[in-house]
């Protein structure tokens, strides 16, 4: 856990507010969800479901992950933050991008609320990879972990491009190609291409290093690397240029590299030095096992059996929504638990460390109330999923209802650490 105070790490005055404000907008993201599950009985291109899924990809996961990268950067890169100004920035046209966004979908107002939102979030974006990119230069280290975050930004930048494409073509239609197929592609470059991929090259490095691993096989990770980018190349040539080869080709090149990261990660949970996991821990555990959801549906869905036509937009809509809400949050709440309270630890006790007893990072919490989230999320979450498989809208109510309380619960936690006072006992 000492690498994560890096000598070059930025002031928590940089870093906390975004975790404040992603706990914030992933329980606004989930009240919305438990107000209205009946939108995961509709087609996934509804008004209401778009906003949702940008208020979660924006303003949860990514804002965590904007504000762990700028503490983890220095771990990964050991080089100091290009520009600290820059973040900041960022972090600000980023929450009033998002909120926007969300806003205009859920109206339906595609003109002028729209354009705005994309100009804030492109600019927030923009000064993100600005600074991942120039603070990779900086670093003279050459890793596997460095070429995946740059190449998962630079999917991040293609991503948010063409969405802002495919949100101004919403209002002038000036774009040949079907909406639903840029949708497609869209929704692959973010998840595979930005979220995966920067979680194999952060998860590579600080997943053993909680766990006390050592000694590990890194060509599986050099593997994975060229094996998902060549399969989401392939993917987004086959969506426009319709073959099949092409879309198995894709779908069997992601696939094995996911599990070449998988079987990375297995060999770290064998060799570890620390057989217990923390609360932290065990979520991120169970998110990757998640992750083997997502992964068997995409070859169901690559199938294109003749019985499962009508069930495709059911099994579309649980893809998205296991790789969204139960793999990716999840992983992003347990790892929450690993990172800021040693981030607000390090800030309050860094002073008084060897002048009496002081917590542990792990104090700074309710290990209960983390523990009662993690079982009524993972078990809210398993019945949301069959909810929308099995298209019953009472199965949705009750398990999103138990997803809202166990975010609650993850909020108090992380509100908890944000503001907890020095405690010494002498």
């Amino acid at each position: 856990m000492q690498q994560i105070a890096s000598k070059n790490a930025p002031p928590p005055s940089l870093v906390v507010p975004h975790f404040a404000v992603g706990a914030i907008l992933w329980l606004v993201a989930s009240t919305l969800i438990a107000l209205h599950p009946e939108i995961f009985t509709q087609h996934y291109f509804s008004p209401k479901l778009l906003a949702i899924t940008h208020l979660v990809v924006l303003g949860w996961i990514s804002m965590i992950i904007f504000g762990a990268l700028y503490q983890l950067i220095p771990v990964i890169l050991e080089t100091k933050l290009f520009s600290e100004k820059f973040a900041r920035i960022s972090f600000y046209t980023l929450i009033i991008g998002t909120l926007l966004l969300s806003y205009s979908f859920w109206n339906s107002q595609l003109k002028l609320p729209l354009h705005v939102a994309v100009t804030f979030l492109l600019i927030s974006v923009v000064l993100f990879a600005i600074n991942v990119f120039f603070t990779a230069t900086k670093a003279e280290k050459q890793s596997i972990e460095k070429k995946f975050i740059i190449t998962s930004v630079t999917w991040l930048l293609l991503t948010v491009s063409l969405g802002i494409l495919a949100a101004l073509n919403l209002s002038q239609s000036f774009l040949t190609i079907n909406h639903l197929e840029l949708l497609k592609i869209h929704a692959h470059w973010g998840i595979v291409g930005w979220f995966l991929q920067l979680i194999i090259g952060v998860g590579s490095k600080l997943l053993p290093m909680f766990m006390v691993s050592h000694h590990l096989n890194t060509k599986k990770l050099t593997l994975a690397y060229a094996l998902i980018n060549l399969g989401l190349i392939a993917g987004t040539i086959e969506i426009l240029v319709p073959t099949s080869i092409l879309l198995y080709f894709s779908a069997v090149l992601i696939l094995v590299g996911v599990f070449s990261f998988l079987s990375f990660l297995f060999e770290a949970y064998q060799k570890r030095i620390k057989k217990s996991l923390d609360k932290g821990m065990k979520q991120s555990m169970i998110a990757f096992l998640i992750l083997i959801i997502p992964m068997l549906m995409m070859i169901v869905l690559q199938l294109n059996l003749p019985n499962l036509t009508l069930f495709k937009t059911e099994l579309s809509l649980a893809y998205g929504v296991t790789l969204l809400i139960g793999f990716i949050s999840s992983l992003v709440m347990g790892q929450t638990y690993k990172t800021l309270p040693f981030i607000v630890w390090l800030k309050v006790y860094k002073n008084k460390v060897g002048k009496g007893n002081i917590p542990f990072p792990k104090d700074l919490y309710s290990e209960r109330i983390a523990s009662i989230q993690l079982w009524a999320y993972t078990i809210g979450f398993m019945g949301f999923l069959a909810g929308i498989l099995l298209n019953h809208n009472i199965t949705l109510q009750i398990s999103s209802i138990i997803m809202l309380i166990a975010v609650i619960l993850f909020a108090v936690n992380v509100l908890k650490i944000i503001f907890h006072q020095p405690k010494t006992h002498v």
